[in-house]
């Protein structure tokens, strides 16, 4: 394979490190860079140490890539994980090792580096701006002793590193070790998905033929944000009285939020649907009419590129990756972070004058294909790593 005039002349091994293997945007994005590896001719293991589901580690075995559990409790402490990358290491001896930032990220880099791993690459996902002076340092330090250092939007890397730079696999670069390379969405996949979709089958089997739908993707977590939306659907409620939301996504927050939910009166207009596999998570896009990301950080915001790669009008925090994808009133809508009220007003006017958004959407879905498609992804991927590693 030979992509910017490099060339893979023998085939190389990486090992991607990676904490937890659930359901959720990393998660998939991880995926979508084993597939990009795979396809540039790259054999690829994939290690997880702690937490794990089946569902996708089943996706990642489907790739042609090796999985290893190594199913550590996080009580047993960083020396032990050190020790058991360590083994992996040696056992495996990748030409590559690849870290999913995520804490605690500098054990993995000092463990490839301190094995006399050559080339070590790291990815960081959520925007440093939400931690402290510790976990900077530590990224810092990881990022010294890394051959390169990559973000999955230009907001992460400037709260890590102070400015960003879009990998460009056409430039060269002299001393620059950190770079932007966007996540991706795969298109094509949503659009097969898409198309063979039922809508009309799918409102009625959840009992809500006709009824505009406010949805919203996500792990049920603080950060996430559906607690603000929650709180702005009392009006939407008293201007649309048959308007349901569909939440969809499991996690620590689920019983809160149902609380909550309770203690607003909004309960019974509410579809709680649970952790999904993705292909359905496609489907039931097709079926909202708006679809909300309230998060109150995001690395880039995966659930909003996706719903407006179907076609989906998208109203979002005005934060952080999120202001990369969507330009407010040309592609999609932005509210101040954490403001019901406004996120309430914008959702009215959506579901009320669906005529206004027709534009906005093929605007939209035109804008995530043209940027963040993941042939343009496993491009930037592939460049990146045959310019460092040569």
């Amino acid at each position: 394979m030979k992509i910017n005039n490099f060339e893979i002349q023998v085939k190389k091994n990486v090992l991607i490190v990676i904490p937890v293997l659930l359901i959720g945007g990393t998660e998939r994005q991880t995926l979508t860079l084993v597939k990009a590896l795979i396809e540039g001719g790259y054999g690829v293991t994939v290690c997880c140490y702690y937490e794990y589901e089946s569902m996708m580690t089943s996706q990642m075995k489907e790739t042609g890539a090796e999985v290893i559990l190594m199913g550590m409790q996080r009580s047993y402490g960083l020396v032990h994980l050190y020790k058991g990358l360590r083994a992996i290491l040696k056992d495996l001896l990748p030409d590559i090792v690849h870290v999913q930032y995520i804490a605690p990220g500098l054990i993995p880099v000092l463990a490839a580096k301190l094995a006399g791993i050559r080339t070590i690459f790291a990815t960081v996902h959520q925007p440093g701006r939400v931690y402290g002076w510790k976990e900077k340092t530590l990224l810092r330090i990881a990022a010294r002793i890394c051959t390169a250092f990559f973000c999955n939007s230009k907001a992460v890397e400037e709260s890590w590193f102070g400015d960003s730079e879009i990998f460009d696999p056409n430039k060269q670069y002299k001393n620059r070790k950190h770079f932007t390379i966007y996540n991706a969405v795969d298109i094509d996949y949503i659009e097969e998905i898409t198309k063979k979709a039922d809508r009309n089958k799918l409102k009625h089997e959840l009992g809500i033929n006709h009824r505009p739908i406010v949805g919203v993707v996500g792990r049920l977590r603080w950060e996430k944000g559906q607690d603000i939306l929650l709180y702005a659907m009392p009006e939407v409620i008293k201007a649309i009285p048959n308007v349901i939301l569909l939440v969809v996504g499991d996690g620590p927050d689920r019983g809160n939020l149902r609380v909550k939910a309770k203690e607003l009166g909004i309960e019974s207009h509410i579809i709680w649907l649970g952790q999904i596999d993705y292909e359905k998570v496609v489907k039931f896009n097709t079926i909202m009419d708006v679809v909300v990301v309230p998060s109150r950080f995001e690395g880039f915001g995966l659930s909003a590129a996706e719903a407006m790669a179907v076609g989906c009008p998208v109203v979002c925090s005005q934060v952080d990756g999120l202001t990369e994808i969507i330009e407010n009133g040309l592609m999609g809508y932005l509210f101040p972070v954490g403001d019901s009220k406004r996120l309430a007003i914008i959702l009215i006017d959506v579901l009320c004058n669906k005529h206004k958004t027709s534009d906005l959407m093929e605007r939209g879905k035109e804008y995530i294909s043209n940027n963040f498609s993941t042939e343009k992804f496993t491009l930037s991927t592939i460049s990146a790593y045959l310019y460092f590693c040569k």
